[in-house]
């Protein structure tokens, strides 16, 4: 099956090779690097170079991760990273300062795979998650150049495809140096499609390794006096909430202020054009709030901010107390419940979370927050967080030892020459 899906390969390249080198010749960046023609910025050619590869924006968010711990236990390597889809580019040149290069992958064939590693000469490759190409994997293979899954995981679907050419996959799988994967089920339905037990390590999902940017602590402390709030305010921040939940958290706070005078809230919708109906609710309720647009440094001390800006909201976690997330009341199944965790606070969520179950498992397990069923629940666990009856782990308490994406670029850093 293998000699078969090369020689398909072979087909497509040159069938459609007139349409891909006009348009690469037409500046198409990513038909450049489709074609294996890549920027490369290196000052020390001697540096070892560690290639990184990812789908898509989401797991793009994972190879930032283990790129900074490379890097970190590696400082004079370099980097190149390549991805599929342009979101998945443009994340990657927003969250990846240091890299020599960042491109498309090349075309699953020979020639523009050969075109790519004579330029970049990486001395591992990465592939993230799911991303096995085989005319890659085997060249690479042929080259002596170590392939690392790292973050690996299988679906059903693909197991139950994959297991249909297995004799092909085992040929590929024995490429591998390492297979780092996300749960004991992908170890499995990797060994059933032709994996070497004896290169699979199980080390859990990179993903909850993934940092907010870290803000600087002059950077925290302007934030935080921008804010009409008291010196010694304590702050609780809705964030991503959606219909139904601001309502619930108007009435949470304002029950909790009454035993907790120095209590403020942040809240940050999900979608900006609820501004309105959320103003017409505090208003309702008598709140004394102020839009984040119309803070100012004389503005009056209040009792809320509502966020009317995108972007700011990781920013904002890292200023407060405890973080409720929204989408988890309402059912929506849940919006990302880890950037508070990220961020060093607490976290409350509701029960819809079939978007983030995982998510919820790594906070659950390790105790950077709570499940709550509802509002009455949410200020029962406010008020013994504010009252110290409840404390929660906070997740930088954890060392850099105990951090997937460590271990992971640890076992990376091992093969660079």
């Amino acid at each position: 099956m293998l000699t078969l899906y090369k020689a398909f390969t072979f087909l497509v390249h040159y069938i459609t090779l007139p349409y891909t080198a006009l348009a690469a010749l037409f500046g198409s960046r990513k038909w450049r690097n489709r074609l294996g023609f890549h920027k490369i910025r290196r000052v020390d050619k001697s540096a070892p170079v560690v290639w990184l590869h990812a789908s898509s924006m989401g797991e793009v968010n994972v190879l930032a991760t283990l790129a900074a711990q490379i890097k970190s236990l590696a400082p004079l390597s370099d980097i190149y990273v390549t991805v599929m889809t342009v979101t998945g580019l443009e994340r990657a040149e927003k969250s990846i300062n240091d890299a020599i290069g960042i491109g498309y992958l090349s075309l699953d064939y020979r020639a523009p795979i050969e075109r790519f590693l004579c330029l970049v000469k990486p001395s591992v490759a990465v592939f993230i998650e799911t991303e096995i190409w085989p005319n890659h994997i085997c060249l690479l293979g042929e080259r002596k150049i170590p392939v690392v899954l790292a973050n690996g995981r299988l679906s059903e679907k693909a197991h139950r495809r994959y297991l249909r050419v297995k004799s092909g996959m085992r040929q590929v799988l024995s490429n591998y140096a390492e297979m780092d994967l996300q749960t004991d089920a992908d170890a499995t339905r990797f060994v059933e499609i032709g994996a070497d037990p004896d290169k699979i390590e199980v080390l859990g999902s990179l993903k909850f390794d993934t940092p907010t940017r870290n803000l600087p602590e002059s950077e925290r402390k302007a934030l935080r006096e921008q804010l009409p709030f008291s010196a010694g305010a304590r702050i609780f921040i809705a964030g991503s909430t959606r219909n139904g939940e601001n309502e619930v958290i108007f009435d949470v706070y304002q029950k909790l202020k009454q035993e907790f005078p120095e209590l403020k809230l942040l809240l940050v919708p999900r979608h900006l054009d609820k501004i309105p109906q959320i103003v017409v609710s505090a208003e309702s309720r008598g709140l004394r709030y102020l839009l984040h647009s119309k803070v100012a440094p004389e503005s009056s001390p209040v009792d809320a901010v509502i966020v009317d800006k995108m972007g700011i909201l990781n920013d904002l976690y890292q200023i407060c107390d405890i973080a409720f997330v929204g989408g988890t009341l309402s059912d929506i199944g849940g919006h990302n419940i880890l950037e508070p965790v990220w961020a060093g606070i607490p976290v409350l969520y509701g029960p819809s979370l079939f978007n983030v179950g995982d998510s919820s498992r790594y906070i659950l397990e390790n105790g950077f927050g709570e499940m709550i069923k509802d509002g009455e629940e949410l200020r029962e666990r406010l008020r013994a967080f504010l009252s110290g009856e409840k404390a929660y782990r906070r997740r930088n308490e954890l060392t850099q030892e105990s951090s997937r994406a460590y271990r992971t670029a640890r076992k990376i850093v091992k093969y660079l020459k």
